[in-house]
C-alpha cells in the first residue's frame, strides 16, 4: 500500500483494542504539492541487526547512530502509461542512516576494530492516487570506511532502479475494519544498474532487466490507540505480507480515520527491523501537526527489508576481505 505515510516522535504509545468498533472509509483524497510528513525512527534496531548480520559473534555494539526520514509531494506530472494518460503526484521518500559498528578486539576488521557506514535511499513514485503507483525510480547509495595499516579504506555501492507497474489484480475494499482482508498483485518491470568499488578505483558496473509479479496479502488485525507528540489517534492495524517472502517478513501499519499511517513496524525473520512514528506533518486537506515549523527534516520510509539485504551483501564482503 503506497501512500503518504505519517509516523511520530514519541516512544510512549498505547497499543490495544478499543471497545468501539472502528470503521475507516476508503479515502482517495488528493495530496497537494508541498504536503509533507516527517518521521522519527525509534531506536537503533536497524543498525544493530545490520552489525549482527555482518559480524556474527564478533559484533560488539553500535556507536554514533543517526537516522533521518521524510516524505514530500514534490510536483505533478502528466504521463502516458500503457497508451493512457494519467495526472500524477510525484512523491519523494528519503531515508538515511549513519552509524559505526564496533567489533570485539582481535577480530582484525580494522586497526581500531571499527567500521563506519552511511546509507542514503531516495524513492520517487508517480501516483495516480494513493492506491495506484504507475512507476517509480529509486537510488540507494552505501559506503563503508575503516582504517587499515593507518590508511583510510573505503567501499562504495550504488544501486539504481526504474520500475513500471502493470497488470494490477485485486482491489482495495471500500471500508476497513477488524477482519477485513484482501489480496493485490502487480507486475513489475525493472531496469537495474549496480555500481561498486573499493578505494576510489574504477567502478564495476552491472546492468540488468527483469520483470516479476508481486502479490501481497493484507488483513486488518486489530484496533489500537497510538499517542504521539502530534496527538492521539484511533487506528486500525493493517498487516501486509508479500507471498514471495518468508513468513517472518511483514509490516504493520497503524491507519487513522484520515487514512494516514500513524505508525509503521517492519519485521524481518520475525524480529523488529524498524519502528517509525509521526513526528510532524503538513497536509493541506488534513491540517498540520501542533509543532509545525518546517525545519530540517529527520528524513523516510521506503522498503527497509530491501535496504538490509542490499547493504549486507556489500558489508559482509568487506568483513570477509579484511579477515583474510
Amino acid at each position: 500500500m503506497r501512500k503518504i505515510i505519517a509516523l511520530t516522535i514519541c516512544s510512549l504509545f498505547l497499543v490495544g483494542s478499543n471497545n468501539a468498533e472502528l470503521v475507516i472509509a476508503k479515502d482517495n483524497k488528493e495530496w497537494d504539492v508541498g504536503d509533507y510528513v516527517k518521521y522519527e525512527i525509534m531506536g537503533d534496531g536497524f543498525a544493530t541487526r545490520f552489525g549482527q548480520s555482518m559480524g556474527g559473534e564478533d559484533y560488539l555494539r553500535i556507536e554514533n547512530f543517526n537516522a533521518a526520514a521524510e516524505e514530500r509531494v514534490i510536483g505533478r506530472e502528466t504521463i502516458e502509461f500503457n497508451n493512457q494518460t494519467y495526472d500524477c503526484n510525484i512523491l519523494k521518500e528519503s531515508l538515511s542512516f549513519s552509524f559505526t559498528v564496533v567489533f570485539k578486539e582481535g577480530t582484525g576488521v580494522s586497526d581500531n576494530e571499527k567500521m563506519k557506514f552511511e546509507m542514503e535511499y531516495e524513492y520517487n513514485e508517480w501516483q495516480e492516487n494513493i492506491f495506484n503507483t504507475l512507476k517509480s525510480e529509486y537510488s540507494f547509495t552505501y559506503s563503508a570506511t575503516w582504517l587499515e595499516y593507518g590508511e583510510t579504506r573505503t567501499y562504495e555501492r550504488i544501486n539504481e532502479e526504474d520500475d513500471s507497474y502493470t497488470n494490477h489484480q485485486g482491489s482495495w475494499p471500500e471500508s476497513f475494519e477488524v477482519g477485513s482482508s484482501w489480496t493485490h498483485s502487480k507486475n513489475i518491470e525493472t531496469i537495474s544498474t549496480s555500481r561498486e568499488r573499493f578505494d576510489d578505483e574504477e567502478w564495476e558496473v552491472t546492468v540488468d532487466e527483469y520483470d516479476m509479479t508481486e502479490t501481497a496479502d493484507y488483513v486488518v488485525t486489530d484496533e489500537a490507540i497510538v499517542t504521539t507528540s502530534a496527538g492521539t489517534f484511533d487506528t486500525l492495524v493493517v498487516e501486509k505480507r508479500k507471498q514471495e517472502e518468508g513468513v517472518g517478513n511483514y509490516t504493520l501499519e497503524y491507519i487513522n480515520s484520515d487514512f494516514l499511517s500513524v505508525k509503521r513496524v517492519a519485521y524481518t525473520d520475525g524480529e523488529i527491523l524498524v519502528t517509525m512514528q509521526i513526528k510532524q506533518y503538513n497536509i493541506k486537506s488534513i491540517g498540520s501537526s501542533p509543532s509545525n515549523d518546517d525545519s530540517d527534516s529527520d528524513m523516510g520510509l521506503p522498503n527497509l527489508s530491501f535496504l538490509l539485504s542490499i547493504a549486507s551483501i556489500g558489508s559482509i564482503a568487506i568483513f570477509n576481505r579484511n579477515r583474510l
